[in-house]
Parts: C-alpha cells; sequence; structure tokens
C-alpha cells in the first residue's frame, strides 16, 4: 500500500508541539483538517505528541524520515477485522516539516506494525489532556 502524503498547517499542530512529546487526545474540531474524512463513527481514539524545536530523524520500514517533530495515532473500528478478533485498527502517521513551506507540516501514513491489530484500545495515562477545539 502506498502510503499519501498530507499537508496540514503547524498552527493545526500547535497544541500538540507546545507539550513537548508529551502524548494529548484530539477530539472534534481539535482533529486536523486532512482527518476529517475519516467518518467519525469508526474512530474511537485520536492520540498525538509531538515538538516544533527538536526535528529528529527516523527510519520506519526502510524509510528514513527526516525533520520529524511528531506522530499521530488514530484508532478506528474496523468489522472487517473483528471476525479475527481484532476490531481495532492503529494507524500510525509521522508528521514532518515541509522544507518548501515554512508554515506547513507533511503527514505520512498510515504506517502499519504491528500494533496495526489490536484487540482493545490502549490505556491511557492518568491525566491525560483532551484537546477538543482548535487553538485550545
Amino acid at each position: 500500500m502506498a502510503l499519501r502524503v498530507k499537508q496540514m498547517s503547524k498552527q493545526e499542530f500547535a497544541n500538540v508541539a507546545e507539550r513537548q512529546w508529551v502524548p494529548v487526545v484530539l477530539s472534534g474540531e481539535a482533529c486536523p483538517q486532512w482527518m476529517r474524512g475519516i467518518p467519525k463513527e469508526i474512530v474511537n481514539l485520536v492520540l498525538a505528541s509531538g515538538i516544533f524545536n527538536d526535528p529528529r530523524v527516523i527510519e520506519e520500514r526502510g524509510v528514513s524520515y527526516s525533520g520529524l517533530v511528531g506522530g499521530i495515532d488514530i484508532y478506528r473500528y474496523d468489522q472487517n477485522d473483528e471476525p479475527l478478533g481484532y476490531p481495532i485498527n492503529k494507524d500510525h502517521y509521522v508528521i514532518i516539516l515541509d522544507q518548501d513551506n515554512d508554515d506547513a507540516l507533511l503527514v505520512h501514513g498510515p504506517l502499519r506494525d504491528h500494533e496495526h491489530w489490536i484487540c482493545q484500545l490502549p490505556d491511557l495515562p492518568e491525566g491525560i489532556v483532551v484537546i477538543d477545539t482548535f487553538g485550545d
């Protein structure tokens, strides 16, 4: 499956990045514009973390990503995987600096790994911040 690259504004990720890799839950209007095409009724949970002032380089499945500033995990229901005992799919997206636009980020994904097919949602840290409006 070919990865689709999407673009988002830095402003859409600012509330996440200011927390410096501490995960947050994104809900409602706080979810980036690019993921609004995913039917709300199948999205169970959206986790995000990142930072703008310390870009990293990672390798994922033989592909290097330079300028990594964050990630978003979308946990969604998949009725096709439910009979197999894995009703939840985790889609991981990496957030990269856009070298051609200082005000934009590139979203690569979904990247699938051994955690793509799961039987339940992850336990969340106590007191995790939930962001539900743009600009919180």
